[in-house]
């Protein structure tokens, strides 16, 4: 599934009609390793298919916000150091 998102969203590169809407090979690499981490990968491909013309950016709707890879307990070490 990796593959086939990865090869999905690489149309996208390049596209963007401003500078900062100008979409990059890491905004891919973000974008698929976050849709494995959120098991969305055919949730994307799936609302891409059926709207070619929205931008590689509504992808970030599927995205669940947090920090990925990172525990409670490591968080919370963190805010003990800073102390």
């Amino acid at each position: 599934m990796e593959e086939e998102l990865r090869q999905f969203l690489s149309r996208y590169v390049g596209t963007g009609i401003l500078k900062k809407d100008k979409v990059f090979q890491e905004d891919v690499d973000m974008m698929v390793a976050s849709a494995l981490y959120d098991h969305i990968e055919q949730e994307i491909i799936d609302y891409g298919t059926a709207h070619p013309e929205a931008p590689f950016w509504d992808f970030l709707n599927f995205v669940k916000p947090g920090l990925k890879g990172i525990t409670q307990e490591e968080l919370l070490a963190e805010d003990n150091d800073d102390d």
